[in-house]
């Protein structure tokens, strides 16, 4: 295990770019780029808001991120992009708030403000999609919907049918997207799609993490302290798998589709078979509740994110 030291909060978002380099946000509203030889950072981005959720363009590494809606001063959540080679700002996308209810009108004449938590690129990087969370009874985040984005051209943008998104994600290949919320996880053949091809109901208002496994038809979503392991493009009864967390928060599948490795709360990092779910190994890496999970290309380290830092992990599968 690898620490890199820079950030100093909570770590939330974490992704690698398709070179191989390594970009993370969080709470001290920074993005950080790094040298994963020197352990440096090599770049940093400072942003008015924490950091919730990154996406790395597989095309040309373009870099999307956005976090906590900014309050008062907008009722939309800024995605800023960013082309780390050339040093050079690109668009920035606006994500509206949500429509308010009519009995919420009073309090939000604006919409409900939400804040980012899941961004995703599409395998072409034409489409960017992004999903938030708002705070529901209790308070207790719950799915706050999402939009599309045509990466070139801000103009063009669009809500997701799935009106309570919580988390969402890009297939490896095409423009396939993964979305969940409001009891159910949905595939949809294309983001501006209205109605998906497959869904399934969860056993929970909300699940935090969904991921494809490369080379496989399936996908992976972690609710509450389950995963469920199911075929995203054939209808078929999915298998359930039981974990030591309380909550799942991250999923990030291996780029040979052999396993996925699973992140949350109380903390620790889990690698389960994606074929037949079964727990390979368990690692804690003293970072407390983990956030963000991702692989490398070359799948041969990974990089995990959570309350007490940022580290990354060479292993051999």
């Amino acid at each position: 295990m690898r620490p890199l030291v820079g950030h100093t909060k909570d770590v939330r978002a974490v992704a690698y770019c398709p070179d191989g380099r390594l970009v993370s946000g969080g709470s001290d509203r920074t993005v950080r780029f790094w040298d994963l030889t020197t352990g440096e950072t090599i770049h940093k981005l400072s942003a008015k808001t924490p950091i919730y959720a990154i996406a790395v363009s597989p095309q040309d590494g373009t870099i999307a991120y956005s976090g906590r809606h900014p309050g008062a001063e907008s009722d939309e959540t800024p995605i800023r992009t960013y082309h780390l080679d050339q040093h050079l700002t690109g668009y920035t996308f606006r994500c509206p708030s949500m429509t308010p209810p009519p009995d919420a009108a009073p309090y939000y004449p604006n919409g409900v403000p939400r804040s980012l938590w899941s961004l995703s690129y599409s395998a072409d990087g034409q489409y960017l999609a992004a999903a938030g969370r708002v705070m529901g009874g209790g308070n207790s985040p719950v799915g706050g919907g999402g939009h599309w984005f045509r990466s070139d051209n801000a103009a063009a943008l669009g809500p997701l049918a799935t009106a309570r998104a919580f988390a969402l994600r890009f297939a490896p290949d095409g423009h396939r997207l993964a979305v969940t919320g409001d009891g159910s996880v949905e595939f949809y053949a294309h983001p501006m799609d209205q109605a998906p091809v497959i869904s399934y109901p969860l056993q929970s208002q909300w699940a935090g993490a969904v991921a494809f496994v490369s080379g496989t038809p399936n996908a992976v979503v972690g609710v509450n302290s389950a995963l469920y392991f199911v075929d995203a493009k054939e209808k078929r009864k999915p298998f359930k798998v039981k974990t030591g967390f309380r909550a799942i928060t991250a999923i990030a599948p291996v780029p040979n589709g052999r396993a996925v490795i699973v992140g949350g709360r109380p903390e620790g990092v889990d690698v389960y078979d994606s074929t037949n779910g079964a727990l390979m190994t368990r690692y804690d890496f003293g970072l407390g509740t983990v956030h963000a999970v991702a692989t490398a290309p070359d799948g041969l380290t990974f990089a995990v994110a959570g309350d007490d830092g940022l580290a990354l992990f060479d292993w051999d599968l």
